[in-house]
């Protein structure tokens, strides 16, 4: 109130400010009331959107090595593949003869196999192959 005018010192004065006064009271808690639980819900929904964040990224992760992994599995059948084709032609005895000859200088009878200087197949292959086998 200002200075000029002066409040009546009665009862009924008295006790709309005091009704004025816990209005007043009621209206900060409320404004508290909400502000905590306005923050509360912020700090929920930046919680949620860090952790959908990071989902996201690990889903990605996770599908870069699914990715890897059905290479790697592709590769590997392929192998299987190539070495069940080796393993059929190891049992004819066609590829077996050709191999013996070509690798191991075996002949039939009757042939005579001539080493020429030039060939870089002979000796030095020869061993380096049984050492491989060797080794294996």
């Amino acid at each position: 109130m200002s200075k000029k005018v002066q409040g009546i010192g009665n009862r009924y004065t008295s006790d709309e400010n005091k009704k004025k006064q816990r209005i007043q009271a009621k209206k900060r808690v409320v404004r508290r009331r909400i502000t905590l639980i306005g923050g509360l819900l912020l700090l929920v929904i930046i919680v949620l959107c860090i952790m959908i964040a990071g989902q996201k990224h690990q889903n990605t992760h996770d599908a870069h090595i699914r990715q890897q992994k059905e290479q790697k599995y592709q590769k590997q059948q392929d192998e299987e593949l190539a070495l069940k084709e080796k393993l059929n032609n190891l049992n004819q005895k066609s590829y077996i003869k050709k191999v013996a000859r070509d690798d191991y200088y075996l002949s039939n009878d009757g042939e005579v196999i001539f080493k020429l200087p030039n060939d870089k197949s002979g000796s030095e292959d020869k061993g380096s192959k049984e050492d491989k086998v060797k080794e294996n």
